[in-house]
């Protein structure tokens, strides 16, 4: 089942960008945070064991270049979960 469309136009996504999506997509509730006492919680980023389970339970293969793009998702989900 794909969860993403290739867009063919200018907005959404791009269709090399796809894997790293549906993939960053399939872990995504491994994503960590330290609860705040006064204030929102704040986020680390990805579990990565629970990640490396989860992506083989998903049956996604994982190349280096591909969990490089991952990361960059990661980056970008744990600044804006954080507000940055």
């Amino acid at each position: 089942m794909e969860l993403f469309e290739p867009d063919t136009g200018s907005e959404g996504l791009w269709p090399e960008n796809i894997p790293a999506a549906e993939a960053f997509v399939a872990i995504s509730g491994q994503m960590r945070c330290v609860p705040g006492l006064m204030s929102r919680p704040h986020w680390l980023g990805l579990d990565y064991a629970g990640s490396e389970a989860g992506l083989r339970l998903a049956g996604i293969e994982m190349t280096p270049q591909l969990w490089s793009e991952v990361r960059v998702i990661e980056a970008a989900a744990t600044a804006a979960l954080n507000g940055s």
